[in-house]
């Protein structure tokens, strides 16, 4: 029977979105992305909810971009 090291779940990560594998032993621990290095609790909870909140970080982090972009074009066209 395998042990808890070798046993591994799939979660994306709340910052990039990208999927990592971790192990169930690290379940409840601060895990880092391998990708963007952000850092989150890792909880295996892949379910709708984990879905919408995921949706709702992307659609913020989408916003931002866009206002900095905006922000960014008004400033050289003043110029």
């Amino acid at each position: 029977m395998p042990s808890n090291a070798t046993i591994r779940f799939s979660q994306s990560c709340p910052t990039c979105g990208r999927r990592i594998q971790v192990r169930a032993s690290m379940l409840g621990s601060t895990v880092a992305c391998q990708h963007c290095q952000a850092e989150f609790i890792a909880n295996g909870m892949e379910g709708e909810k984990s879905q919408v909140d995921e949706n709702c970080r992307l659609m913020a982090r989408v916003e931002k971009a866009l206002q900095k972009s905006s922000a960014q074009s008004a400033s050289t066209t003043i110029a």
